[in-house]
């Protein structure tokens, strides 16, 4: 064989051995562990290292362990440090009640705000049905206004209906009869004068008050609206 197919062979072989040795370097390096509660743990290699403990991958799986729950040989194996340990515990349970504190305190800060909020909502409320009681009642009075109205214009045109001197009015029996507002003589014709404008007044003030009236009612019913929206949104 030729010295140059010689040496390219063994370059071969060499590199093929080298490669197998770092293979076998790169594999971890298992261990059977017995625990202090009897569970055994084969081929077991560690995955991750904590101060506190240790994570196995194992035949059957992973898990964490604790060095309290290793034989003293396995924690002497695996570095265990009893100070470092308690400082990371301690560490730990910082960490732990300070997550803790901060759920509750957005705990209690979303209470408030809840609370806040149906306070608000309650006013809102309460405000709205005062105004709805509010307008029931301006428009109870507005209502007995315009009826009050309504039976003064009825007694004057019944009053005019009942004139000597007679009226293109229709006429209406009137509730004062003879000897009141109307009188026989040179004075009907003033005092029918007088109570035509009256009628003719109190015809106008009924309008505007019928006006109000409506007015009213609407606003009524829109504040009752609101009123129920709310109440539905509680």
């Amino acid at each position: 064989m030729k010295p140059r197919m010689i040496a390219i062979l063994t370059a071969a072989v060499l590199f093929a051995g080298a490669a197998a040795i770092a293979a076998d370097s790169d594999k971890p390096q298992t261990h059977t562990v017995t625990l202090r509660n009897g569970k055994v743990l084969q081929d077991a290699f560690v995955l991750d290292k904590k101060p506190n403990g240790i994570t196995l991958a194992y035949k059957d799986g992973c898990m964490f362990i604790p060095y309290s729950d290793m034989p003293l040989e396995y924690q002497q194996k695996f570095g265990y440090d009893p100070i470092k340990s308690a400082r990371y515990e301690k560490k730990l349970d910082e960490q732990k009640r300070a997550t803790e504190k901060a759920e509750k305190d957005r705990k209690a800060k979303a209470e408030k705000r809840k609370s806040e909020e149906k306070r608000y909502k309650d006013q809102r409320i309460n405000a709205q049905q005062q105004k709805v009681r509010k307008l029931e009642l301006e428009l109870d009075e507005a209502k007995k206004r315009l009826e009050t109205t309504e039976q003064t214009i009825a007694q004057d045109r019944g009053a005019l209906g009942m004139s000597s001197i007679g009226s293109d009015r229709a006429s209406i029996e009137s509730p004062w009869g003879y000897g009141g507002r109307i009188r026989s003589g040179a004075h009907n014709a003033a005092v029918t004068n007088k109570l035509m404008k009256e009628v003719d007044t109190m015809g106008a003030k009924r309008d505007n008050q019928a006006q109000d009236v409506m007015n009213l009612q609407l606003k009524l019913e829109a504040a009752q609206r609101t009123l129920d929206e709310l109440l539905e949104k509680q």
